[in-house]
């Protein structure tokens, strides 16, 4: 007997590494997103370490680039860290740690303050209970809904 998955799937496996996946640059794009302004490179440099530096930077690239954060290794972003090794770093080479637990979540504090983000809150959610009902209105399409509250959150 198959079993079925009781779950609602609301996005495909592709729409979902799209939106959730960890950024996969191209060369353009590395130019793009791993090259700092003044700003951002006074907030990498008041970082401790290279190793809390380079994820700064590649923390700030993929928050340009998705609007979010995202655990890795450094193996899981060595293209990445290797261009921005040899931009920001010359010279030296990948660190041998990863920032501790503190430093990552004070970097994400500073990166959305930076960018006048909010991280999420409980205090949110019935704001978005709110705008869901008004979206479901025009259409009840799961996919439509969510497409609708993912454009309504990052405005």
């Amino acid at each position: 007997m198959t079993r079925k998955n009781k779950l609602l799937n609301i996005l495909s496996n592709a729409e979902q590494e799209a939106l959730y996946g960890l950024p996969d640059f191209d060369d353009a794009q590395q130019l793009v997103f791993l090259a700092l302004d003044e700003l951002e490179l006074t907030l990498v440099n008041s970082r401790m370490g290279l190793h809390a530096q380079l994820c700064c930077i590649l923390q700030i690239a993929y928050f340009k680039a998705k609007h979010m954060f995202f655990q890795f290794k450094w193996d899981d972003v060595l293209d990445d860290c290797n261009f921005a090794l040899s931009r920001y770093f010359s010279g030296q080479s990948l660190p041998d740690k990863l920032p501790s637990k503190h430093e990552i979540y004070a970097q994400r504090k500073k990166i959305c303050s930076l960018y006048a983000y909010r991280p999420w809150s409980s205090a949110l959610r019935s704001q978005v209970e709110l705008q869901a009902a008004h979206i479901v209105h025009r259409d009840v399409t799961p996919g439509f809904v969510a497409t609708e509250l993912i454009i309504w959150l990052n405005e």
